[in-house]
């Protein structure tokens, strides 16, 4: 089947905001074979909303519209929508009941009124209030029309659109409703790259049944696999034997969304002082939600001088050994931890350039360290790239240091881009 995706709002048009939903969906497409020909973004204008749709349902076998269902008055899909195919909106009984429950809704019932209203004939694609969402059949075509807010688009396409679609498309070809389930899975790695990925997968000649494709989030890849149920657990179980260390997450979560449910489910705490990194790190695992549960504090010593007041790193370590050096990560970590009074702590410091370099510590080495309540460990790293690339890559992989202590224990430390690891009893 031929289709298209249309993205409705002006803040899409203005540039104010990422159009993720874009991303999202024609990745997720096209790894399960349906074939995207276009994508449209437009302004909330009725008449042009009128004018794409039109051509949009004409053209294409299904349509997957994003945007303008919400309960304000810019939200203009579903009256365009209603005018394009001349069809009553009709309030949904049960939707209203589920959007008056809802808090949000509760001193702005006009607004919960205006949100239960859908074409005739459509069917609530959500479960639950917190989102809007259809599918329309109409006549030979498959709309669909989803919210605007990414998680929530995503969560529909990924969890209700693709199953319509699939059973569709199996009824198109001659072979009935999907007898067998079809599943979509997205798996995460880290220090790893797309084509060890590619390479381990084609050695396994899988069948055709199984749509795979490779998206490098740098610097994580995520592998999104779609088909038959059985057919995809089978493969993810072979990924999961083989890459076990580098398999962040099955549930396409990232490694800073990781790390916190781990720390989370074990309530434990964690520390953090950084130079080269700039506070990267941290604010890598403050942008999740819910990480004050875990996250203790801290500390950018971008200076010898804070390094050794704020972290009670020894001036005499410096002198010696340097400030980048295991010894001067270790005593970061150590020190941040007894600090914070935190379970872990992480520590980086290094060289991110592009300048500042030297034949001995050229740019891109960078120093990581790991205390924990036993034992602090520091491994030396050579990476490439921008500043802010190696940056990124550096506070990433101390998440994954931390990961893979907690969950393997100290026999896991092979990176990639390692040069050396040294350990220290606390």
């Amino acid at each position: 089947m031929r289709g298209a995706l249309l993205f409705i709002g002006d803040e899409l048009m203005a540039g104010r905001i990422l159009n993720t939903n874009a991303e999202f969906a024609g990745k997720v497409l096209s790894a399960t074979g349906l074939t995207i020909r276009e994508m449209v973004t437009i302004p909330d204008e009725e008449e042009i909303i009128i004018k794409t749709l039109k051509r949009l349902i004409e053209e294409y076998d299904f349509l997957i519209a994003s945007g303008g269902l919400g309960p304000t008055e810019d939200d203009l899909t579903l009256e365009a929508l209603s005018k394009t195919l001349n069809l009553k909106l009709i309030q949904d009984k049960a939707l209203l009941e589920s959007i008056l429950s809802a808090k949000e809704y509760k001193g702005t019932p006009e607004m919960a009124i205006r949100m239960s209203y859908i074409p005739e004939g459509a069917i609530p694609l959500a479960d639950a209030s917190d989102m809007v969402g259809f599918y329309l059949p109409y006549q030979e075509k498959i709309l669909f029309f989803l919210p605007g807010v990414p998680e929530q688009f995503q969560f529909l396409l990924k969890n209700k659109v693709l199953s319509i679609l699939c059973a569709k498309e199996s009824e198109r070809l001659g072979k009935g409703a999907c007898k067998e389930e079809r599943i979509i899975r997205s798996l995460v790695f880290f220090d790893l790259n797309e084509t060890d990925l590619n390479q381990f997968i084609k050695s396994l000649h899988q069948s055709e049944e199984i749509k795979i494709g490779y998206y490098p989030l740098y610097p994580e890849v995520k592998v999104v696999l779609f088909g038959i149920q059985e057919r995809v657990e089978d493969l993810v179980q072979l990924l999961r034997e083989r890459f076990k260390m580098n398999l962040v997450s099955e549930e396409d979560e990232s490694l800073k969304v990781v790390i916190g449910k781990i720390l989370s489910l074990k309530n434990q705490t964690l520390a953090t002082a950084e130079s080269c990194t700039g506070g990267m790190l941290a604010s890598l695992i403050t942008s999740v939600s819910g990480s004050s549960l875990y996250f203790e504090r801290g500390f950018v010593t971008y200076t010898e001088k804070s390094k050794c007041e704020l972290l009670g790193v020894k001036r005499e370590t410096i002198e010696q050994y340097g400030v980048y050096s295991y010894q001067t990560a270790l005593e970061m970590a150590i020190g941040s931890k007894n600090i914070a009074k935190t379970d872990f702590a992480l520590a980086t410091t290094g060289i991110a350039g592009p300048t500042g370099g030297s034949p001995q510590i050229p740019v891109g080495t960078v120093f990581i360290a790991l205390a924990t309540p036993s034992s602090a460990f520091a491994f030396r790293f050579q990476f490439t790239g921008t500043r802010e690339a190696i940056q990124k890559i550096a506070s990433f992989t101390a998440l994954d240091i931390l990961r893979r202590y907690i969950l393997y224990g100290e026999n896991f430390f092979s990176y990639r881009f390692a040069l050396g690891f040294e350990k220290r009893a606390l």
